[in-house]
């Protein structure tokens, strides 16, 4: 009967391994008793997670028009996954989450780094508007407070962005506000003196010189001109200043934490993690195995059977079988 390459090559494969199974054997049950060692002395993982629900546009924005929504493809809680996930790649926001959790000290001291944080913490969108932030540690209050932490900074983070340019339009105008303030004074002093020194006439229905009316007019315009500057920056610094406080307002409508980061008294490393170590490495030891079992069949030169007289062109004329007392090590006759 015909027989295969790749069915000659299985039959071989087995009588290979079936002399000395051990052998072949062991890569998998070495490699699997590590797999299991790392699984039990790998430490407990706490997660915590803090829901995010973000709108793209509030009412707030429908009142004032403070915002402008652009076309995006993307989700609005797919746009703010993304945009977390890309800021903790930046030292200066991961750092700000790392005090802001009170771990400052350890961050100083190379004991809690700013890479570590990374590998630990991450946003992940959970359908259109719900947003997943998780951070994780091997101790459950740190976990909630770093997961606290990355959720007011990031929240800092996009009120600051958005504001950016009424802050500086508020302090330039603040920094106005007291130029002006002194040319207020100035011209006001400057008036009360001239007054003072110059009285209404004593004389009943006398009236003032022509040079005096001349110069107080001209000082209450310089008065007039100084609190019209005053008037307009100060109603600029307001403007800018409640256009921060609609953004602040906009910002905390946007982004609103459904629910807050929680310690948890579950690992999330269990059971379940266990399994899936032993099961992966168990895998791995059986490939080494069957690799070892393969490399060995390729090999190996010695005949078993018929079909490898065949192969080599021989002709086969009859296969004695082996006999009940034959040793299982003595040579095949063909």
């Amino acid at each position: 009967a015909y027989v295969s390459g790749a069915q000659r090559f299985l039959a071989r494969s087995l009588f290979v391994f079936f002399g000395k199974p051990l052998l072949f054997l062991l890569p998998a049950l070495l490699v699997t008793s590590f797999g299991g060692y790392l699984a039990a002395n790998t430490a407990d993982e706490y997660q915590s997670v803090g829901v995010l629900s973000v709108s793209s546009e509030t009412f707030l924005d429908v009142l004032t028009g403070s915002r402008v929504n652009t076309l995006s493809y993307e989700s609005p809680a797919v746009t703010t996954a993304r945009q977390f996930n890309e800021l903790i790649q930046t030292d200066g926001f991961a750092a700000s989450v790392i005090d802001g959790a009170g771990l400052s000290d350890e961050r100083v001291a190379g004991q809690f780094t700013v890479d570590e944080f990374r590998q630990n913490t991450f946003a992940s969108a959970s359908g259109q508007s719900l947003v997943d932030i998780v951070a994780i540690s091997d101790d459950p209050e740190r976990a909630r407070l770093l997961a606290v932490s990355s959720i007011s900074a990031f929240k800092n983070y996009v009120i600051s962005s958005e504001v950016l340019g009424t802050d500086v339009a508020e302090n330039f105008y603040d920094e106005q506000l007291t130029s002006y303030k002194a040319e207020v004074d100035l011209a006001t002093r400057n008036l009360q003196e001239f007054l003072v020194a110059n009285p209404e006439p004593i004389i009943p229905g006398a009236a003032r010189d022509i040079g005096e009316q001349l110069e107080i007019t001209r000082l209450n315009d310089l008065l007039a001109q100084a609190q019209e500057r005053f008037d307009h920056a100060f109603d600029n610094r307001e403007a800018a200043r409640l256009a921060t406080m609609q953004s602040s307002a906009d910002i905390n409508q946007r982004f609103r934490t459904l629910d807050e980061p929680l310690a948890v008294d579950v690992p999330q490393s269990g059971l379940k993690a266990l399994a899936t170590t032993l099961i992966l490495y168990a895998v791995i030891g059986l490939l080494l195995s069957f690799g070892a079992v393969a490399s060995a069949t390729v090999l190996d030169r010695s005949i078993h059977s018929a079909n490898d007289l065949a192969r080599l062109g021989a002709d086969v004329r009859a296969v004695v079988p082996r006999s009940a007392g034959m040793s299982v090590d003595a040579p095949r006759h063909v």
